[in-house]
């Protein structure tokens, strides 16, 4: 089952092609003045065109309101992906003119919307306890994106449109995404300055694989302004970690020459609304523990023997199990396992992640390959129960001089296995103090 778990949230710079962009509608203030078609750079296997839906608006807390697009890359039917802005408004439809931007990426396999607005899909958290709508209250305008595969409905049966889904495909769409955001801004009339970028977990990694990407665009064309990788790196500095990545590679090749391009990741659903709806009663999952101290364990766990790190803080028993979350509340973390998980994620990212960690050579996956190039500021956040320390490697591989380290820690050295979580840093509740000010700070320090 810790398998399962650890790969929940496991965690490509292709040619340039010209996109050619067919924009239906922007926001109701934009759209007069957007051109039906213009041209921009991005990184593409095809150049092909690309559709937004009309913008869907939800105001969050005060004068903050929450746009989303679907956006079509591509002929088929699952090219989509979905935009998202946080933004301040001067008045209904009318985001404010803010000088600084940045474009969080989700987990693997979690959506936008749960990670970074929790408050959406749940009612434990106050309304504003949400780092999108924290960092867009002090002035910054936030984006998102879901990915392609993150799209895909519950009713889907044929997955072949999955096969060569991995990380390449995501860092191409989010540059896509990060020139619309530019674009959006820039009132469809110019492109706006570069964003800067962040995310937890596979956000960390898609940071760095965007950036990385971003040194091969022309420079009048780069969108990443700096990074911001939460508890993660795009490599790690563990001989254990790696031989365990290349045992992992066999196995989901393996899966892929048999047909079986996607996961099913409902198996979370169900984990999360059974310690809701029957919290004490036998867990289907493990024999002899109930319902919600198996939950808590998904939490409290440990999810890698190389890399220990779990999800959230917790209080252990003497056999190792959690009695109960200690910087996240329970309920809140149960209702992120039944809500933000996309009902299916593609074993292709898996795939191109673990050849790059087993250091496989000349195997496909280029998203780490310009890693060295990249010299824009970097700021990583680590939980020290997470991924912590064991993510400060990817910032040596750089060519930054601008590096910053975080690692938050409540706890003594000894007590790692119940300190600061990896999903704490997004839902702890005294995550705005410990995380996300130190972030809008560094924001600040960065004009």
């Amino acid at each position: 089952m810790s398998k399962d778990v650890a790969r929940w949230l496991k965690l490509t710079s292709g040619a340039f092609a010209f996109l050619s962009i067919v924009v239906v509608s922007a926001t109701a203030a934009a759209a007069a003045s957007a051109p039906g078609r213009i041209t921009i750079p991005a990184t593409a296997q095809l150049a092909v065109e690309v559709s937004a839906t009309p913008p869907q608006r939800q105001v969050l807390w005060g004068n903050v309101a929450h746009y989303t697009w679907v956006v079509r890359l591509g002929p088929g039917e699952h090219d989509v992906i979905r935009l998202h802005r946080v933004v301040q408004e001067v008045g209904p439809n009318e985001p404010a003119k803010l000088a600084q931007a940045v474009m969080f990426f989700p987990g693997l396999p979690t959506y936008f919307t749960g990670l970074y607005l929790p408050p959406l899909i749940s009612d434990v958290p106050e309304r504003d306890r949400a780092i999108a709508i924290y960092l867009a209250k002090n002035g910054v305008d936030v984006w998102g994106m879901d990915y392609r595969w993150a799209m895909a409905p519950e009713d889907t049966t044929d997955f072949g449109f999955m096969r060569k889904w991995g990380v390449q495909r995501d860092v191409e769409d989010a540059q896509i995404a990060l020139t619309l955001a530019r674009w959006i801004r820039g009132d469809w009339s110019r492109l706006e300055g570069p964003l800067f970028l962040s995310g937890l977990s596979y956000g960390g990694l898609m940071s760095y694989a965007v950036a990385a990407n971003d040194t091969q665009r022309p420079v009048k064309f780069r969108n990443v302004k700096g990074i911001i990788p939460v508890d993660y790196g795009i490599k790690f500095d563990s001989p254990g970690y790696q031989a365990g990545q290349c045992a992992y590679l066999d196995g989901v090749r393996a899966m892929m020459k048999s047909g079986a391009y996607s996961w099913d990741n409902r198996f979370m659903w169900a984990i999360g609304q059974l310690a809701i709806d029957d919290p004490t009663g036998d867990s289907p999952f493990v024999p002899g523990m109930d319902n919600y101290h198996f939950a808590l364990g998904v939490g409290g766990w440990p999810q890698n023997a190389s890399i220990p790190w779990h999800f959230a803080g917790s209080y252990l028993d003497e056999n190792g199990n959690p009695t109960a979350l200690r910087f996240t509340e329970d309920r809140l973390f149960f209702d992120l396992l039944m809500k933000n998980e996309p009902p299916y994620g593609s074993v292709q990212v898996d795939v191109e992640i673990a050849t790059v960690d087993c250091g496989v050579p000349n195997a496909g996956p280029t998203y780490a390959d310009h890693i060295g190039e990249v010299t824009v500021p970097l700021f990583y956040v680590g939980a020290a129960g997470g991924v912590g320390r064991f993510g400060e490697y990817a910032t040596t591989l750089v060519a930054s001089h601008d590096v910053t380290i975080l690692v938050v820690q409540q706890l003594g050295d000894d007590d790692r296995a119940e300190d600061y979580g990896h999903s704490d840093l997004m839902t702890g509740f005294d995550a705005e103090s410990l995380v996300w000010r130190p972030i809008l700070e560094w924001i600040r320090a960065h004009p």
